[in-house]
Order: structure tokens, then C-alpha cells, then sequence
């Protein structure tokens, strides 16, 4: 963008009236008084003639400026800050899905288990008797 060989276009503002684009930053460089790109801004430029300038003034709090484009966001973008739950899901089913896997069967065996234990002793009597 600093190149002044030819290689990048330019362009007169008085034709134009009007022009879009990214404009240079640039700092002198002090070993070899080169300039050198520290940044880029994208501005939009105007080019008024005196009686347009004085039939709509600007600054001074007389206009505001003109605003950016809505953004295009899908309305399910912020559902994770709404549900709770889902997010939970996300952060722990993705992360740790086997091992909650393994701790789920795991309770279900020792569950099995105890209520084996627990219903025997009324089995076996009624074995004994004969009932």
C-alpha cells in the first residue's frame, strides 16, 4: 500500500466525489527513512462543494453518523445463555460421555446386587419351608 513504483492504483478524490476503502498507517522508518505499514483503517470519504457543506453540516452533534449494518445472527446463537441445561450437556457429555457411562452401569450392577442380597434371606426361608 506504500509502494510508489506504480504498482497500486490511485485515484483523484475531485472525480470520484466519494470513496470507499483501507487506508495506510505509516511511520518513518529511522535507520533508512523509508515509511513503514503499522496499520490499516477502512474509511469512507466524502467530497462536498461549499453550498453542500453548508446546506448539511456535519459534527457538532447536528447528524449521527451512518450506523453499520445489523448483523445477521440466528436467533439460536445465544440459546446456551437461555438453557442451561443444554450447555451442561455440551460441556460434560462431550467431554466425559464414557465415563459417565461406566459410572451409570456401574450403579445399576450394585443396585442389582443389593437387592439380590436383600431379597435372599426372604427366599431361601421360603425354600426351607417349603412354600
Amino acid at each position: 500500500m506504500l509502494k510508489t513504483d506504480g504498482t497500486v492504483p490511485q485515484m483523484s478524490l475531485f472525480k470520484h466525489k466519494r470513496v470507499k476503502g483501507w487506508w495506510p498507517f505509516a511511520v518513518k522508518n529511522e535507520n533508512n527513512d523509508e515509511y513503514e505499514l503499522t496499520g490499516k483503517v477502512e474509511a469512507e470519504l466524502h467530497l462536498l462543494s461549499t453550498e453542500d457543506a453548508e446546506k448539511h453540516p456535519a459534527g457538532l452533534g447536528r447528524n449521527e453518523p451512518d450506523p453499520l449494518e445489523k448483523p445477521n445472527r440466528p436467533d439460536s446463537s445465544f440459546i446456551w445463555f437461555l438453557n442451561p441445561l443444554k450447555s451442561i450437556r455440551y460441556i460434560l457429555w462431550h467431554n466425559y460421555k464414557w465415563m459417565i457411562l461406566k459410572i451409570i452401569i456401574f450403579i445399576l450392577l450394585v443396585l442389582v446386587l443389593a437387592l439380590f442380597f436383600y431379597s435372599m434371606p426372604g427366599y431361601t426361608v421360603k425354600k426351607m419351608m417349603g412354600a
